[in-house]
């Protein structure tokens, strides 16, 4: 079931209007003479500046750092075309020897995981930024961080409604199936649209790994598992709900890491998207449905 067909059923019963407009992009909910709106997976829960800011990871970076919350290093590279002064080719080396020729780059306002490289070689990481300025205005240059483990808090006012672990997609080999065979039988929700390359029907040897993506990302073949064991959970809703307090978002996912044991805010993002995990926690869509009714019945408080 898509998005769409879930906020359409909500509002079915609940008695609210729903109309889409602009390509089906927006969604207009009214009720008793009031009127809110989802944009993309943007609820009218999140004041506009406040939405902006956690979407723009240099941004984000800043503002936790004067709240003295725990997050990941950020470093903002402008295009050499922009029109502010700023010198990003000066900065792009100075970075790369900071962070011990380690580095993570990516769009500033990037998601999914879209345009993330992991670069160790100067004259690669200079091809890739010069190739990432010509569609971005602005990119994020990072360490890079050994991450152990990779978790996803979805927010709603203060409350956790959900936590789950996002796993690299990794496979084990058996001596029998292929690599193909083994992300299929993984992830079917992701690697059964994928087109593989002969590579990928290569036997793996018993107990052989093969990662086929360093990310994290379920839009990357990743898969996600529910948060079961009480204490991590206590701990990953405390630091999610103590940061969402401190710079006041109302509905978001909190992305967490654990690297070195110790634990690091990722990113926030404003746009709340479910559907792709319920592939592995939800399948009848009914905790997805949940959160997406309880935050629609809060914008018409």
């Amino acid at each position: 079931m898509d998005f769409r067909k879930l906020i359409e059923e909500i509002c079915i019963e609940e008695n609210i209007d729903y109309k889409l407009i602009s390509k089906e992009w927006v969604m207009v909910l009214s009720k008793n003479n009031i009127i809110k709106y989802i944009f993309g997976y943007k609820f009218s829960l999140n004041n506009h500046a406040i939405g902006n800011i956690v979407d723009d990871k240099y941004a984000l970076y800043e503002l936790c750092k004067i709240k003295n919350l725990p997050i990941i290093e950020h470093n903002i590279l402008f295009s050499p075309n922009n029109n502010l002064g700023y010198n990003s080719n000066s900065l792009i080396e100075k970075y790369f020897l900071k962070y011990n020729e380690d580095v993570v780059v990516k769009p500033n306002n990037g998601t999914e995981g879209e345009n993330v490289y992991h670069i160790k070689n100067k004259e690669e990481l200079l091809n890739i930024t010069n190739n990432l300025f010509k569609t971005n205005y602005s990119i994020s240059i990072c360490p890079f961080y050994n991450i152990e483990k990779e978790y996803r808090v979805v927010v709603l006012n203060g409350e956790v409604e959900l936590i789950y672990e996002k796993n690299k997609p990794i496979v084990i080999g058996d001596g029998k199936k292929s690599i193909k065979e083994l992300l299929i039988d993984l992830n079917p929700y992701y690697f059964k649209n994928i087109k593989f390359n002969k590579d990928y029907e290569r036997i793996l040897s018993k107990n052989e790994s093969f990662m086929y993506d360093w990310r994290f990302n379920l839009s990357k073949g990743a898969t996600a598992k529910l948060v079961k064991d009480k204490d991590l959970y206590n701990k990953l809703s405390e630091i999610a709900v103590n940061i969402c307090n401190k710079i006041d978002v109302n509905f978001v996912t909190v992305d967490i890491i654990k690297s070195n044991n110790d634990y690091y805010l990722m990113e926030i993002n404003s746009g709340v998207h479910i559907e792709k995990v319920s592939n592995f926690i939800d399948k009848d869509f009914k905790i997805a449905k949940k959160i997406y009714k309880k935050a629609i019945l809060e914008m018409f408080k």
